[in-house]
């Protein structure tokens, strides 16, 4: 269902069309594009859906319901690239790509069981938790790592490896790789670090004792008349209110780009109560009541991540991955290795992405003739 700030409905003929330009749209960018100059996908949506429905027979009406569809649409594909359209490379966008097998895997208790899985083969001992990595000394005559941790108590502590496996966020490689690493990494892989986009997504949760919406409704979309990009109308980012399917009472909100570091500064009384008047103005039901407990995510405040996800920026090109997921040798060995999902060629964003960039690291190490390996 796509709502208007009114209260009024977008009929679903209208929608399916423009979800159709939409699409169509998309392909053309994932298809790729040619263009001499640097072009980002906010403009090239919105210069290709106003020709599409110029081609089409509708009142003014329908082509301002159109309209703001496309608006709502580019805060669902902002949620992708995690910031504004309008940063995001359209040259570039093909290069993305989702796992090729069945849809998307829905975890009942999180991510939570991922890591546990990961970690039924290591012992405790292997393990370190609650340490902040603030060096990596990766030349050295003995071609072996330095890696100097930092605990929660502020004890150093210090640690020598053949190889080391980096899977910090390009979030944190772009506020720390200077000094962290000793020399400093190659300027190829630095004006690559710089280059490339890293967004933020966030999520509100809201929770309700008793719902206020049938079990059978999956949630609300939502057309705003006007786009603001004063911090104040952060909310306007959110296009999207969708229940979910293993927690019944639970809506889930997504907002992203410079509105969700915004959203991620303010109290949980102030995103439920501004949550509140916005389903209570889309659903044009003032009975609506304030949610029982609200809970957001905070990536872009968290410095281990500093946001949530990799886009290709408009000034990044298509070798700023394989230039970050480059390692660092020593002597033709492999000393410094780079994972974590903006690191793979096809499935940067993804979780996936990461988890097989990390195998294709440890397998690089593997595999490798030395005797030190």
């Amino acid at each position: 269902m796509t709502l208007t700030e009114r209260g009024t409905e977008i009929d679903k003929i209208t929608v399916k069309k423009a979800w159709k330009i939409i699409e169509k749209i998309e392909d053309e960018l994932e298809d790729g594009i040619s263009y001499k100059k640097d072009l980002n996908c906010q403009d090239y949506i919105e210069k290709r859906f106003t020709e599409e429905i110029e081609k089409r027979k509708m009142n003014e009406e329908k082509k301002t319901q159109m309209q703001m569809f496309c608006k709502l649409m580019s805060g669902y594909l902002g949620v992708y690239v995690g910031d504004d359209l309008k940063l995001a490379s359209a040259k570039c966008y093909e290069m993305g790509g989702e796992y090729d097998d069945d849809d998307d895997v829905i975890l009942s208790h999180g991510y939570s069981l991922l890591l546990k899985a990961l970690q039924d083969d290591l012992t405790d001992s292997n393990v370190k938790f609650n340490r902040n990595v603030v060096s990596i000394q990766w030349k050295s005559e003995q071609s072996t790592v330095k890696v100097i941790c930092e605990s929660q108590d502020k004890t150093i502590e210090e640690y020598i490896a053949d190889h080391v496996i980096v899977t910090c966020s390009l979030g944190h490689l772009k506020q720390n790789h200077d000094n962290i690493f000793h020399p400093s990494l190659p300027d190829k892989k630095i004006k690559a670090i710089e280059r490339m986009g890293f967004g933020s997504v966030g999520k509100i949760f809201l929770y309700y004792e008793i719902p206020f919406w049938r079990k059978e409704d999956s949630g609300i979309l939502l057309a705003w008349d006007s786009s603001d990009d004063d911090s104040t109308s952060w909310y306007k980012s959110i296009f999207k209110f969708s229940t979910i399917p293993t927690c019944k009472k639970v809506l889930l909100a997504w907002i992203h780009g410079k509105a969700s570091k915004h959203m991620e500064t303010l109290s949980m009384n102030e995103v439920a109560r501004t949550c509140t008047e916005i389903l209570r103005k889309f659903w044009k039901n003032k009975e609506i009541p304030e949610p029982t407990l609200t809970q957001t995510s905070s990536w872009s405040r968290d410095p281990s991540f500093l946001g949530a996800y990799s886009y290709f920026a408009v000034d990044s090109h298509k070798s700023c991955i394989s230039d970050i997921a480059e390692p660092l040798f020593v002597a033709d060995k492999p000393i410094v290795c780079f994972a974590g999902e903006a690191t793979h060629s096809k499935w940067f964003s993804y979780t996936h992405g990461a988890r097989s960039s990390g195998i294709r690291e440890a397998n690089r190490i593997l595999n490798l003739s030395s005797p030190s390996k």
